[in-house]
């Protein structure tokens, strides 16, 4: 049995892969959690156990907490196998808002002036992202065989304890309270957990020296004004959107080179994996 440390393991992406391999039947990996707030603490790891691969999923407010962690990590690989594969988990947000209709492509230029124009936490965020990037193709410089995952718009049985859009929406739909967006032209591409976690375990086995970066996510785009329309018609929910007019928040991934690398399957439909979340 191969194991697999996840570095971030009480966040979304770490439960959910936790899940999904505990779960899955006849797998071949056992996972290892660390985190901030856990037990196992990351900063107090003072030599890796003996694993095939790592996932770096942590997220952090501060830049400067988040290199802190990153240079642990970093110092703990000086002492181990190069045979290691290493995934890092970053964020389409890299590439910045978009305002029309265009899906972003890993190999596009990123530009950090369109970045810094994101407001408050998710310009910091990006930013960071952006930052680990550079520093995780350092790593790959030295041997490491390592890939780097931009994730998009995901959702399952843990997104409902945080706060993103889809969260709010998916809270607001179950407990039948009134929510208001502001944006009715927001496209978003959905990914359910499980077809999220398949495709990590893919790209993080197919990690090399060369650093191959993949956008994560659904290709088929969803208009939330749409896919709100069919809530509260389905569920009798009650959510709203803002009259004002506003720009086209489009937030797709080119997801033609994950598709061609890993020869992924059919993904989950989003209103079938939506009914099998509140159900």
């Amino acid at each position: 049995m191969k194991k697999i440390i996840i570095l971030g393991g009480s966040g979304f992406i770490g439960k959910s892969l936790k899940e999904y391999l505990k779960k899955k039947k006849n797998s071949k990996f056992k996972v290892v959690s660390y985190s901030r707030s856990e037990n196992k603490n990351i900063l107090k790891i003072k030599k890796l156990p003996k694993t095939e691969f790592i996932i770096y999923c942590i997220n952090n407010k501060n830049i400067k907490k988040s290199l802190r962690y990153y240079n642990h990590l970093k110092k703990l690989l000086e002492k181990s196998t190069k045979k290691i594969k290493i995934m890092f988990f970053s964020s389409g947000a890299v590439y910045g808002p978009i305002f029309k209709k265009k899906r972003f492509k890993e190999n596009q230029k990123i530009n950090l002036s369109k970045v810094k124009s994101f407001n408050g936490y998710k310009k910091n965020y990006a930013i960071e992202k952006i930052i680990l990037e550079k520093k995780f193709k350092e790593i790959a410089n030295l041997g490491f065989k390592v890939s780097i995952v931009r994730g998009f718009t995901f959702y399952g049985k843990y997104i409902l304890k945080y706060n993103y859009l889809i969260s709010q929406i998916l809270r607001a739909v179950q407990e039948k309270k009134k929510l208001k967006i502001k944006n009715k032209y927001t496209y978003r591409s959905f990914m359910h957990a499980d077809d999220m976690c398949e495709s990590l375990i893919k790209i993080l086995e197919k990690s090399s020296t060369k650093c191959p970066i993949y956008n994560l996510g659904s290709s088929y785009e969803t208009n939330l004004f749409k896919l709100v329309k069919f809530l509260n018609k389905k569920y009798g929910s009650k959510i709203m959107f803002d009259n004002k007019i506003n720009p086209i928040d489009y937030y797709i991934p080119s997801t033609f080179k994950m598709s061609k690398v890993l020869n992924t399957k059919k993904f989950i439909n989003l209103n079938r994996g939506i009914e099998l979340l509140l159900r």
